[in-house]
């Protein structure tokens, strides 16, 4: 390495991060001890210092210039074992790491190898994956690895999934880049910390080029139907293609890729068809749209509105806000910050950084801050949070709200929740409460009851002029496989069986009664409390695999969850949810049906749900050989 260049790009390390790239290449144990070791970091943002004294970092960076300037880049680097993977964890983020976190940390770090099937001769055996966002993406690569045939179904007319759809200006990640991206295909020069949508298509495009799978994806092709044959053990799937062709595929499997937050939300308001301006909702934003000049209205405070507000504020003449209740807003001071130079340069080149780098935005944004969402029934104010440090974390998040309000106790009053933190969806504060403080902006903590061709009438009977109404009202969360009708085994729709809205899956991927249909991102795999969704994404195609290969190898014709598999899967679910703060019954979210029940997350930790889907069980299946004659074609 460049000693000059080596020099200067360590003064912007991360100081926990190189130390335990220090130990990893040399096995000196002095850098995971006194007085190397970094002070426990309780802060929501990481210290970059570690808590070191000045003359203690310098010493990290005086002995990481002595090590790194002379080293061979493809070193390996020295043989760490498991107990020291595990002490190395914790000493990074300066509180204990369980043994149960290495062996998945070290296959996401990239050391330690994931399991992947053979290849199979699957000949007369095939997929197909309905959706091509990252998780009908991450379908289409692991099984091309596996050599199962298939084919990816995308309605719109390029790959994204949700990032093709939503637009609007600002959208972008609230789970930082680094973490939100394949752990197979890593990315180490984002020239931000969350960036926007432009930059996270790019990259998925990069990985449908990269990977070589493009061409097994069939573009402007809508998914209408599927229907299960058992006498033929196949899925017949209906689809219309851009022209208006009605087509029928046949596959053994269907794999949906069609996530949660996919079909928008339109509230049922009175009069909203009467409306004489423009009216769509967020992720529907019109490429052409000029605002300058014109009174805006935004419908909601969820994660669009928030990343939308300030530039809409700025073009427009006025804009008003509707809340339906308030939100708890993180400041993140990275989220609008660039990736500067010397990091990228140490990401890229720095054997072992980029990986560790991604084990501690594991830790904070993840699985570090599971603690903070389970009831403690000890705790005496279960009111305003679940337990203590729920409750410290809510009374950082409204100190920052008091800081940014000041002065404006009528907003402070509008804008502070009485829930806890993580009852909702956490948001990133884009600027959130400057916004609001705008002469030209105004706040309506009322619900809107209609809508007129003048504006939008609020709760309390004002009618609020506009010429343009921005629906950031959200997603049919709780409609997993949206519009498509599928119909199973027994001849019933998975909405019958699911009540509309009562979405229940083994593991969230399998269905009685639906052979050979695999859920991506499907019933209560949804991350509250933090993390990364392709981590998700990740295990469950893995699982998916799993089972597919093989059916290939042993004959299997069909699949499916045994019914009292399924059912005490879903009661632990359940159960567990209660003790989660999502349940708590001081406010609504998207995460529950009608019913009360949370439908859309995981009451588990990453690691637990790596755990149960790390290999499938044939003891959880009902299995049926397989009737077509070997080399059969897939059709």
């Amino acid at each position: 390495m460049d000693r000059q260049q080596l020099q200067t790009a360590l003064k912007d390390a991360d100081l926990p991060i190189l130390l335990m790239v220090l130990m990893q290449l040399t096995g000196d144990r002095r850098f995971i001890e006194p007085p190397f070791r970094p002070r426990r970091d309780s802060s929501v943002f990481a210290d970059e210092s570690g808590g070191l004294p000045e003359d203690v970092q310098q010493q990290v960076r005086d002995l990481a210039l002595e090590v790194l300037a002379p080293l061979d880049p493809s070193a390996p680097g020295a043989e760490i074992d498991p107990a020291t993977y595990a002490e190395m964890m914790s000493t990074c983020v300066g509180e204990p790491v369980g043994d149960e976190y290495v062996r998945p940390l070290l296959e996401e770090m990239g050391f330690a190898p994931v399991p992947e099937p053979d290849p199979v001769d699957a000949d007369g055996f095939g997929a197909i994956v309905v959706g091509a966002g990252f998780s009908g993406v991450c379908a289409a690569i692991k099984l091309q690895a596996a050599g199962i045939p298939y084919v990816v179904l995308e309605k719109n007319p390029n790959v994204g999934g949700a990032w093709w759809d939503n637009t609007y200006p600002e959208a972008g990640v609230d789970t930082p880049n680094h973490f939100y991206s394949f752990s197979f295909a890593p990315k180490r020069d984002w020239t931000h910390y969350f960036s926007k949508q432009p930059d996270i298509l790019a990259y998925l495009e990069d990985c449908v080029a990269r990977f070589g799978v493009a061409d097994r994806i069939r573009l402007s092709t809508t998914v209408r139907s599927a229907r299960w044959d058992g006498d033929r053990q196949r899925w017949d799937v209906e689809v219309t293609t851009a022209d208006g062709t009605t087509e029928t595929l046949s596959a053994n499997a269907v794999i949906t890729g069609l996530g949660q937050l996919n079909q928008p939300k339109m509230p049922e308001i009175e009069g909203i068809d009467s409306f004489a301006g423009e009216l769509f909702h967020t992720s529907r934003w019109p490429a052409d749209l000029d605002l300058t000049g014109r009174r805006v209205a935004i419908v909601g405070t969820g994660a669009s509105a928030m990343q939308v507000a300030r530039t809409v504020a700025a073009e427009a003449a006025s804009l008003t806000i509707f809340q339906r209740s308030p939100q708890w807003v993180v400041p993140n001071p990275a989220y609008h910050r660039t990736v500067s130079d010397e990091k990228r340069w140490l990401l890229e080149n720095v054997p072992f950084y980029a990986a560790w780098y991604r084990f501690a935005l594991f830790w904070r944004y993840a699985d570090g801050l599971y603690p903070h969402i389970v009831v403690d029934d000890a705790w005496e104010h279960q009111d305003r949070a679940v337990n203590s440090r729920n409750d410290k974390h809510r009374r950082f998040l409204a100190a920052h709200i008091q800081s940014e309000l000041e002065g404006r106790p009528d907003l402070i009053a509008k804008a502070l929740p009485s829930y806890p933190p993580y009852g909702k969806r956490m948001l990133i504060d884009n600027d959130w409460f400057r916004t609001l403080r705008r002469d030209d902006v105004e706040l309506v903590a009322e619900a809107v009851t209609r809508i007129v061709p003048e504006g939008v009438v609020s709760a309390d009977g004002v009618l609020h002029e506009c010429d343009v109404v921005l629906m950031a009202t959200g997603f049919e969360a709780t409609k997993m496989l949206g519009a498509i009708e599928v119909v199973g085994a027994d001849g019933r729709t998975v909405d019958e069986h699911w009540d509309g809205d009562d979405a229940r899956a083994h593991l969230g991927i399998t269905v009685p009664d639906f052979p050979n249909l695999f859920l991506l991102l499907g019933p209560n795999t949804g991350l509250g409390h933090g993390g990364s969704a392709l981590f998700h994404v990740e295990t469950q195609v893995r699982y998916v695999v799993a089972c597919l290969t093989r059916m290939v190898r042993e004959g299997i014709g069909s699949i499916e969850p045994r019914v009292e598999v399924h059912d005490e899967y879903n009661a632990r679910v359940d159960a567990q949810h209660e003790r989660m703060v999502f349940a708590h019954g001081g406010m609504r979210n998207w995460y529950k049906n009608r019913r009360g029940r949370v439908v859309t997350l995981s009451p588990w930790r990453l690691v637990d749900y790596w755990s149960m889907t790390r290999e499938p069980d044939p003891a959880d299946f009902v299995e049926v050989p397989a009737r077509r004659p070997a080399g059969t074609p897939a059709g």
